[in-house]
């Protein structure tokens, strides 16, 4: 056994070994003897491989030679290492030289080495044994030592703990990375260095330890971090020797060539010089105590008499606090770096005080840190004037200069600082309240139109408390940016004031449309909307989310069909505005799905057939209808499709279809493998149904089994076909040859061949079987065979790219199909042992598509996927193949029911199935239901019957844990749980959970149940889009109407539009005896499928078609429409005829495809603007298709004037936003808009519905043992504070008690304001950083979002250090020059990738779209807010999904707010701008439980 031992010497690693086999004692004499117990280096570097491939790379590596220690022994020996095993006795010990045989190792080899000791020298606890290799080789206490050391640098490098430098080397400068080693890094550095082995330092001569161990981690860091960055810093072409030094510098900074010759000395100062004083500054500002800055405000001034029922007077309050010691203070202080809590003003260490971890010379470190602050703050300067400076006085302006600019600049710079609770916080605000009228004599049909009058105040507001005009008029007079209001300090400025005075003067009367107006407005960027206050019908509208407050419409009952839940809530929103009398948008398409490409393989009579191939084959009675066709099939077509209880039905198709386009169209890939390419009308069926809002990472179904039933074919034709398509080769001439290493199958197939010739009389012409280079062959030349397959459309010949299996062998019965892929995988497949599944590969997509669907006839998932492979015909072409996997579930059904006939393959897989399965692959999707139960129950997740990972969507529910979480759930809703969580022992918990139990919601737990019952159930796969891809197209696309199921695999048939404009008509006249005629506008194309859906779906419904030469005028046409309830027409019918039209007064009018209508100046457009109804209704999927002038005029037709005229929509919204990306604008545009448009299922889709979908998803994080015990302790202080106040100072409590635990949920260093060090320390910020190395490895931006400008000041520098690259920060302190240059710099530049902002300060007109995440660390509780926010990437521009992501700390008061607003979202949107005052008023009862800990809240 060798024992291998290590030293660094002249940035090398040194390797040496003894062999425990022992040798015998030196007798030279010489003064420098050799070991004799050493190994060679030869021995050495063989033995290395045995620790994987990184140490045989090594190895290859190293340069072999001698190298001499001061090892400790006799001199005729030296002691060998404790893990010989062997023994020498030294009689006179002592430190003397010995030679031995080593191998040098780079620093770069020695990093790979190092890092992998961990994983070779130790066996995995998992492996049954350890490898036999590993018993011959041992790492030595000095090896393993510096596998540490590497460790701990991997862990600086991860950290962002390194700085480059330019370095002068022996062979002259270089380009090299360094570790930054303070505060804990450097205590563990120390700690290193007193652990290191002698023999580390004992090359040549004994060296200190520390420098052994900085020059080893010097070169093991720059090692490190090459690695890490492999690529190039600056792009381009790479600088000569005649570019600038610093770019030579920057590129020799990544890569293996650190070297820069032929710099000249004075460059070179010039380069390392800053260079230098960046390292030493990076140690100087994180030491172990800093200096630390908190402002104090004036003392506070005793409140107004209660009893006297006085106002505050402000310029009293002023008055006070400028008296009354009224300067503001800035106290300085040292601070621990490690612990927080050690904290030593500046007065205490004047008098000698002192703290733990303090330095010789605590006074210098005050006195040193003061002076470098002055520079970012020059006030600190008049302190400096004294001999023992403790702080600074400030008037009023200095003390906002203070709050606004220099604290965020020291903060940055490392200094602790420390600010008042409000700072930053509280601010003037709009709001706005309105009120209905009761107007005495009005009409009963009146409606609640954009007429309506309405009591209206406009009034500015600090939180949710008014402020009157005279207060505001003393404010202005008295003209300070700080002042105490209502015992709260406040920020402000004249322009607020101003804009403040001016909206008092606008209270009185306004029309509903005005009121629309001030919304849409949002205030000022002085005096921004911060609240709004409707009642009634206004309420709801202004809410826009009316479509869920309002009770469903169930299906009429002359209506003649079933609507879904969401079609139902459909119906509810269309009646709600039309009795409004307002005009709306029905953001959703019309007409058939018109889905699919020409080569889209269709599932029809057991087989797979092109969409166009069908039309072709089977299309007879074709009726045109202005560039559609319809058709009736040929003969009975049968497809597969899902019933209502998720079931995999056969169905037929009733009618065909297909229509030329000119348009954009969607290609849809899965995981799976599976493809497809579709209009953007087409739907396909997701987890939550039916759906045509589709983005990567959404989960669609494909069909768990395909229904079909066939006839049988000839068992011996089936495996001949099987061999022949798998591993045959044919030519045009009849020729047929199948190759295989095993003779015995071809023997086998021979006999078959002549089987097959006596049972269909064909001439097989003596078939042979021959031996051919390594395999043996099969040959067969028989044109009747040929021909007797070509016959039944097998087509002969194909190469191995274009083959396809024969229809009648797909579409046979299961027996002749098990048979089938049994003989196709015993000659295709193989059993992945280490993988656990099978793998089959194949040069045809086709083929691969219809191995997957003959597999679902037995419930297999087929997944395949695309790579590039070599050509298995000699030549090595390489050319993509379709890899097709079984694993999982499947697995196991594969070889119950399909196997292999090679025994050798099929034990093999009895193997594999013998191992557990992993059900993430055949996963139910349920985590959202788990979640959503969790938060409906406030039961912890323990009791749900599976574990904790399947709540955080890192493992997917199999349907057996499914059944368990079902079964959990079951016995809640039955009180079994209950009683048995009352029999177990008494915990701290015990109360909590039974009070859970006590106020179960037991019906929204059941439809949580029933909703993941259906999921398991529901016969399909759940698969996730990996992409969608736009790709324009000019030709046919074709769909097909499936009868009673209205859909097949690919898509939905019933047009959900249809059905809800004509059960609105049906239930319209259901409730009323007098509606009055609709007037519905649609393409000539759709007429027809008009007339005939209402015929199907509202036969009561008297219908009148408006079109043609035939049609009605004059009388004629008044008596038909006074009579109708539907008249429908075509656009061009309605601007021909448009004097005639106008002359009747509609109910309604429908523009059916309304981007008809987009070009306002259009004639068209013009006609259906000017004829007179009472509501108007847009049907359209595509409201913006090229510019926002579109929308101005469907929206014009809907609701006329909203928007203003076409000019001022011009100048307010288009240009702004097109030209500028102006937020405000987009903001104002959909607020103006959104109340008027159908919000679909879960999509919430806005009226810029042509942007990519935005993904939202919450992000659960847990708090740290440390961040545990401060949120405990700041609730029972502040819980003490608020049971003990009243009134406006209870409130000051509440709202500042969610500021600390926020505070304390972000990081510890957010609330204590104390510069400690971040790392390891907060679970937020650990997910944070896990999630932005995935952000960066996909080579994705990200915006991230925090409402605290001081904790952004904190991230951004330690991001940027512990992700290698730049973070930007935008925040409140930055002129208007900057933050454009950040912008720009954002949007324009590869790098950088992370944008860090300000919540607040990021909501002033920023257009990022170059952002695709948007992370929103700490929440702010108004979701308009975030919203805002989160359109800086969502927007007009944004040409990608946009994931959005909301970080909550588990079993804290975030959970819980969390949970009280998603189950009240419509309500909490409503009031922009309401943010989180509303808590202040729960009870201290209520606020207990809100703040509380739970148990799953610690990580």
């Amino acid at each position: 056994m060798l024992v291998i031992h290590a030293a660094w010497d002249a940035g090398r690693l040194v390797l040496w070994a003894e062999d425990a086999a022992g040798a015998a004692p030196s007798t030279s004499r010489a003064k420098v003897r050799p070991h004799p117990f050493a190994a060679p280096a030869g021995a050495l570097a063989a033995a290395l491989p045995g620790w994987g491939d990184t140490a045989a790379e090594a190895a290859g590596k190293a340069v072999s030679g001698e190298v001499v220690l001061l090892l400790p022994g006799s001199a005729s020996s030296p002691l060998p290492s404790p893990e010989t095993g062997l023994r020498v006795v030294a009689r006179r010990a002592g430190i003397r030289p010995w030679r031995v045989f080593a191998l040098f190792l780079d620093a770069s080899a020695a990093m790979r080495l190092l890092s992998t000791l961990d994983e070779a020298g130790r066996p995995s606890a998992q492996s049954p044994e350890p490898a036999d290799h590993l018993t011959d080789i041992l790492a030595g206490p000095s090896l393993r030592f510096l596998s540490a050391v590497a460790a701990h640098v991997r862990d600086l490098v991860r950290r962002g703990r390194v700085l480059p430098q330019f370095v002068s080397e022996a062979a002259g400068y270089a380009a090299r990375w360094r570790p930054v080693l303070t505060g804990p890094d450097a205590a563990r550095f120390r700690e290193l260095a007193a652990a290191m082995p002698p023999v580390c330092r004992a090359v040549s001569e004994e060296r200190p330890s520390a420098h052994v161990l900085i020059e080893a981690m010097a070169a093991l860091t720059d090692a490190a971090v090459r690695q890490a960055l492999p690529e190039r810093l600056l792009g381009g072409h790479r600088p000569g020797r005649r570019s600038p030094l610093a770019d030579r510098w920057t590129v020799a900074l990544t890569g293996d060539a650190a070297a820069l010759p032929g710099v000249r000395q004075e460059e070179a100062e010039a380069l390392a010089r800053p260079l230098r004083d960046w390292f030493r500054a990076a140690h100087q500002l994180d030491g172990p105590v800093k200096v630390s800055f908190r402002l104090v405000e004036p003392r506070q001034v005793e409140p107004p008499d209660p009893w006297t029922g006085a106002s505050p007077d402000i310029a009293g309050e002023y008055a006070a606090a400028q008296a009354d010691g009224g300067a503001w203070r800035l106290e300085f202080a040292l601070q621990s770096a490690e612990d927080p809590s050690l904290y030593l003003p500046a007065p205490l260490l004047w008098a000698g005080e002192t703290m733990p971890g303090l330095p010789g010379r605590p006074d210098e470190v005050l006195l040193t840190g003061l002076g470098r602050a002055a520079r970012l703050y020059p006030k600190i300067n008049d302190a400096l004037r004294q001999a023992r400076p403790a702080h600074v006085d400030l008037d009023v302006e200095n003390a906002f200069h203070f709050l606004r600019h220099a604290a965020p600049l020291l903060q940055s710079a490392g200094f602790g600082v420390r600010l008042p609770a409000w700072a930053g916080r509280t601010r003037l605000g709009l709001k706005l309240t309105a009120r209905s009228r009761s107007v005495p004599g009005a009409a009963a049909d009146q409606g609640f139109g954009l007429e309506q009058l309405v009591d209206f105040r406009a009034e500015p507001a600090l939180g949710d408390e008014a402020i009157s005009e005279e207060e505001l008029a003393e404010l202005a007079r008295l003209k300070v940016p700080l002042i105490r209001l209502r015992g709260q300090w406040v920020e402000l400025d004249a322009r607020q004031l101003d804009a403040a005075l001016k909206a008092v003067e606008r209270s009185g009367r306004m029309t509903v449309g005005e009121v629309i107006q001030e919304v849409v407005h949002g205030g000022d960027d002085d005096l921004p909307l911060v609240a709004v206050d409707a009642d009634g019908l206004l309420g709801d509208l202004l809410s826009g989310e009316a479509d869920r407050r309002l009770e469903p419409v169930a299906t009429p009952a002359a209506f003649h069909g079933t609507l879904r839940p969401y079609q139902e809530r459909g119906l509810a929103w269309l009646d709600f505005m039309s009795q409004l009398g307002l005009g709306a948008i029905l953001a959703d398409d019309m007409g058939l799905g018109k889905c699919l490409m020409p080569d889209s393989p269709v599932f029809v009579n057991g087989v797979l057939t092109p969409a166009a191939d069908i039309w072709q084959n089977y299309a007879t009675d074709t009726l045109s209808e202005d560039g559609g066709e319809w058709a009736i099939p040929l003969s009975p077509l049968f497809t597969n499709a899902i019933d209502a209880k998720g079931r995999m039905v056969q169905a037929p198709f009733t009618r065909l279809y297909r229509q030329h386009v000119r348009e954009r169209l969607r290609r849809v890939r899965l995981d799976d493998g599976s493809e497809i390419t579709i209009t953007r009308r087409h739907r396909l069926l997701g987890v939550n149904g039916w759906t045509r809002d589709i983005q990567s990472g959404d989960r669609i179904c494909v069909p768990r089994r395909i229904r079909w039933e066939g006839e049988p074919v000839d068992p011996d034709l089936t495996v001949l076909l099987a061999w022949q398509i798998s591993e045959g080769h044919e030519n045009r001439k009849a020729d047929l040859r199948i190759t295989q290493k095993n003779r015995a199958v071809l023997d086998a197939l021979h006999e078959r061949v002549l089987r097959i010739g006596t049972r269909f009389g064909l001439i097989v012409n003596k078939p042979t079987v021959r031996p051919a280079r390594n395999v043996h062959e099969l040959r067969l030349c028989s044109v009747d065979y040929a021909a007797f397959l070509s016959a039944r459309g097998y087509k002969w010949g194909y190469l191995s790219a274009a083959k396809r299996i024969p229809d009648f062998i797909m579409a046979a019965d299961d027996d002749t199909v098990r048979l089938f892929l049994r003989e196709f995988f015993t000659a295709e497949g193989s059993v992945v042992a280490g993988m656990r599944m099978i793998e089959i590969a194949s040069a045809s997509r086709w083929l691969m598509s219809q191995l997957s669907i003959m597999l679902r006839r037995f419930g297999i998932w087929l997944r395949t996927t695309e790579k590039m492979k070599a050509a298995t015909n000699g030549t090595g072409i390489r050319r993509p193949y379709q890899i097709g996997m079984i694993g999982g579930p499947g697995l196991r059904l594969f070889r119950d029911l399909i196997g292999f006939s090679d025994p050798v393959k099929q034990a093999k897989l009895d193997g594999v199935c013998a191992k557990p399965a992993n059900s993430n692959v055949e996963g139910v999707p349920g985590s959202d239901l788990l979640l959503l139960a969790r938060a409906s129950t406030g039961l912890p997740m323990r009791h749900f019957g599976v574990g904790t990972v399947y709540f955080t969507e890192t493992q997917e529910l199999s349907p057996k844990s499914a059944a368990m979480a079902v079964q959990a759930m079951d016995r809640m809703l039955s009180g079994a749980a209950e009683r048995e969580h009352l029999k177990q022992p008494q915990n701290r918990w015990t109360g909590e959970v039974a009070a859970a139990y006590r106020a179960l919601d037991r019906d929204a737990l059941r439809a949580v149940r029933d909703e993941l019952v259906m999921r398991a159930e529901r016969e399909v796969f759940y698969a996730r889009v990996v992409s969608v891809e736009e790709i324009d197209y000019e030709g046919y696309v074709y769909d097909f109407e499936v009868a009673e199921h209205h859909n097949f695999v690919a898509g939905s048939i019933l047009c959900h539009n249809t059905a809800q404009t004509l059960s609105l008509l049906v239930n319209e006249r259901e409730q009323e005896e007098q509606v009055g005629a609709t007037l519905l506008v649609c393409p000539m194309s759709l007429l027809s499928n008009w007339q005939k859906e209402a015929a199907r779906f509202a036969p009561s419904l008297d219908v009148y078609l408006h079109h043609g030469t035939g049609r009605l005028r004059d009388e004629e046409l008044a008596e038909r429409v006074g009579v109708a309830d539907l008249v429908l027409t075509t656009y061009g019918t309605a601007l021909r005829d448009r004097d005639a039209l106008a002359r009747f007064g509609w109910a309604r009018i429908v523009c059916d495809e309304a981007q008809a209508i987009k070009n306002a100046a259009a004639r068209q457009a013009q006609a259906v603007r000017s004829l007179p109804a009472r509501t108007r209704l847009a049907l359209t999927g595509t409201p913006v298709e090229n510019h926002l002038a579109e929308l101005w005029s469907i929206m014009e037709f809907c609701n006329p004037g909203l928007l203003g005229s076409a000019r001022a929509f011009r100048d307010r919204y288009q240009e702004p936003i097109e030209r500028r990306g102006d937020e405000t604008a987009t903001t104002a545009l959909k607020r103006a808009t959104g109340p008027f448009v159908l919000r679909r299922l879960k999509t919430d889709k806005t009226i810029i519905s042509d942007l990519p979908d935005k993904m939202e998803m919450k992000v659960w994080c847990t708090l740290t043992p440390e961040q545990a015990s401060l949120y405990q302790a700041v609730v029972e202080d502040m819980m003490d504070r608020i049971a003990g106040s009243e009134g406006i100072e209870r409130r000051g409590n509440v709202l500042a008690a969610m500021t600390r635990l926020k505070q304390v949920c972000n990081h510890p260093a957010h609330l204590l304001k104390d510069g400690s060090r971040l790392a390891g320390r907060s679970g937020k910020l650990a997910r944070l950083e896990e999630l932005a190395e995935e952000i960066l490895s996909e080579g994705d931006k990200a915006l991230v979002f925090t409402q605290y400008a001081e904790f952004g000041s904190m991230l951004q520098p330690y991001l940027a250090a512990r992700l290698d690259r730049p973070v930007l920060w935008l925040h409140g302190g930055l002129p208007k020059k900057t933050r454009d240059a950040l912008v720009e710099r954002f949007q324009a530049e590869d790098e950088p990738m992370i944008f860090l902002l300000s919540l607040k300060a990021a909501g002033t007109g920023l257009n990022l779209t170059a952002a695709c995440h948007v992370v929103h660390v700490d929440r702010w509780w108004n979701p308009a807010v975030e919203n805002q926010a989160t359109d800086r990437a969502f927007r007009i521009g944004q040409t990608r999904n946009v994931q959005v992501r909301k970080f909550i700390c588990a079993g804290t008061l975030e959970e819980r707010i969390d949970e009280m607003i998603e189950r009240k979202r419509a309500l909490a949107e409503s009031v922009v701008g309401t943010g989180e005052d509303w808590i202040a008023g729960l009870s201290t009862a209520e606020l207990r439980e809100l703040f509380r800990l739970s148990p799953e809240a610690v990580s």
